[in-house]
């Protein structure tokens, strides 16, 4: 049976285990997890979509995906992945949606339950070992290349720069930190008020991009 792993709120083989000295980790990766370390694929370019990114008042979900984007693109020592913008739904890896938007992908089989959740990370591991994540089937049924979901409640914010920090957290449990610090001048904080990863955030991510995944995105 497969089994969902929901978080709330990159190309050769012998990369995935690099040999430069990591540093530990400053809060667990993997505490929402029950301690499975997941991952992409080390040197990967990950393409990530905006669904309807459009604007309620002054918040605009394009530009806070965009501010995201940069900032953890500069936390990669040995370029273990790159972040650019999706071109079309289907080529994407992963997908960002707002809560005001009908959900652009079928969930797979997995149980995908946001509840009332500020922000909401979701993908869905495969039951084969190693583990990967499913790829996620367009509307039409189609095949898509998107593995991971975030959806975020742009009601849940106060401005665009709250916006960008839900964003932000989010996409740090994409990229693969499936956990929280309890430090709030962190982003990874589980109610975020910052916009982009702290020296804690860093580290812990170059420490899980130097690890072997339980489960490959």
């Amino acid at each position: 049976m497969k089994r969902s792993i929901l978080l709330l709120v990159v190309a050769l083989q012998a990369c995935d285990a690099p040999t430069a000295t990591r540093p530990d980790f400053a809060y667990d990766p993997t505490l929402l997890t029950g301690g499975q370390l997941y991952r992409w694929t080390s040197g990967q370019r990950l393409a990530v979509w905006v669904e309807s990114g459009s604007t309620m008042g002054t918040l605009d979900l394009g530009q806070a995906v965009r501010e995201a984007m940069t900032s953890w693109n500069a936390v990669p020592l040995f370029a273990e992945f790159t972040l650019v913008s999706a071109t079309s739904l289907a080529e994407a890896n992963i997908v960002v949606f707002d809560r005001a938007t009908a959900m652009p992908l079928t969930a797979a089989s997995c149980t995908y339950d946001p509840r009332n959740s500020a922000g909401y990370t979701y993908f869905c591991p495969s039951g084969s070992t190693p583990a990967r994540a499913t790829t996620l089937a367009l509307p039409s049924g189609g095949a898509s290349a998107v593995t991971v979901l975030i959806r975020v409640d742009r009601a849940r914010v106060a401005d665009q720069r709250g916006y960008v920090s839900l964003v932000a957290h989010e996409l740090g449990h994409a990229l693969g930190i499936g956990g929280h610090s309890d430090l709030a001048s962190d982003l990874m904080f589980g109610a975020p008020t910052v916009a982009s990863p702290s020296a804690r955030d860093q580290q812990t991510l170059r420490y899980l991009l130097g690890r072997k995944p339980d489960i490959s995105l």
